[in-house]
């Protein structure tokens, strides 16, 4: 079913991911060995053609790229009345749903247009109007998730791009604390990368500092995804998180039978007397941290209360999953999600209208 809330988020768009220069080989044997893109690195950046699902698998899994992200247009522009124009062009609307924020940021080198803020007041304007025209509101409300807009003109020609990572990618989330000059994470993969090192030869680092090079190192051997820890700017737009669900549906040949929208958990509303749910809540590892996934947890409890003829049945590894959703489960198993140790919490129905008769426990 179409979201019809928030614009379609497309099938497919140029991905851009950066990196440091001199790393950009690197780089691109990573991507042929993600997803077989074998694309040219130009200006420390690889530009491809992806959908959502290859976009969040780079952020996820790519070692030494520092930001991906969605280019939207490219366009020659030597006047700010040219700049506004191109940056009207583009259909905004396919990323950012009415409630976005937009945040501009950008860099101007070698250009006729050369002062930078000028040129940020410029692409905030023209791409509110857009929105503004698209959505019939007067004014952009900017209540919801940040989309960072990041521009970059280069002898006079201007590139457009929406910042997906958020936080640059060399922050894994494993380190809280630093050395001196400590390197970055994401050069530490492509040094590691470049080197002769291998999964089953010795390694080591004599002056390892803050461990970077080891920890890199070790989830190279034992292929731990670069980004298995933290969070990334797309996993708080509102117009992203659906669309997997819709996307493989539709490629399923049952769209026609499974409704999706996007909404906050704590205001989710059963539509029927009674039903089942069963549930992956975030676990507070990949996606949330600890204290988002507890407060999931209690809203998710809160929003069934007083929804007596509904069963949840739900998979975690918290432990203290039953304190936050607000009750005891009825029953409880041990099951694997891949290799990681979780629960399965049964809460039956108090009301048993429309349940069967069927335990499949």
């Amino acid at each position: 079913m179409k979201n019809t809330i928030y614009g379609d988020f497309p099938e497919s768009f140029t991905i851009s991911a950066s990196c440091a220069s001199g790393t950009e080989q690197v780089l691109k044997k990573e991507l042929i060995r993600l997803c077989g893109v074998d694309a040219p690195a130009i200006n420390g950046r690889i530009e491809f053609s992806g959908d959502p699902l290859l976009l969040a698998k780079c952020n996820i899994n790519l070692r030494t790229a520092d930001r991906v992200y969605i280019k939207t247009g490219e366009f020659q522009t030597l006047t700010f009345d040219e700049l506004y124009s191109a940056v009207k062009s583009v259909r905004w609307e396919d990323f950012i749903p009415p409630f976005g924020n937009v945040y501009v940021d950008g860099k101007c080198v070698k250009s006729v247009l050369f002062a930078t803020s000028d040129c940020q007041r410029i692409v905030k304007k023209a791409i509110a109007d857009r929105l503004c025209a698209k959505y019939k509101f007067n004014r952009l409300p900017e209540t919801g998730s940040t989309y960072k807009v990041d521009f970059y003109l280069f002898k006079n020609t201007a590139s457009f791009y929406i910042d997906t990572s958020g936080t640059g990618l060399h922050k894994r989330g494993y380190r809280d604390r630093v050395g001196i000059a400590p390197i970055k994470e994401t050069l530490a993969s492509a040094m590691l990368l470049m080197s002769d090192f291998y999964k089953t030869r010795p390694f080591a680092d004599p002056f390892c500092g803050s461990g970077t090079f080891l920890i890199e190192g070790a989830r190279i051997a034992l292929n731990i995804a670069a980004g298995i820890d933290r969070k990334f700017a797309f996993n708080d737009w509102e117009n992203f998180g659906d669309r997997f669900t819709l996307r493989h549906a539709e490629r399923a040949g049952l769209k026609s039978v499974i409704k999706a929208e996007v909404r906050p958990v704590k205001d989710f509303e059963p539509w029927s007397a009674f039903g089942t749910i069963v549930t992956n809540p975030p676990y507070g590892e990949r996606v949330y941290d600890k204290a988002d996934a507890e407060r999931c947890y209690r809203e998710f409890g809160n929003a069934m209360k007083g929804f007596d003829g509904w069963s949840v049945f739900a998979i975690t590894p918290h432990k203290g999953f039953e304190r936050f959703f607000g009750r005891k489960c009825d029953r409880e198993r041990k099951l694997y999600n891949a290799e990681k140790e979780c629960k399965y919490y049964y809460y039956y129905a108090k009301n048993n209208v429309g349940k069967g008769e069927k335990d499949n426990g």
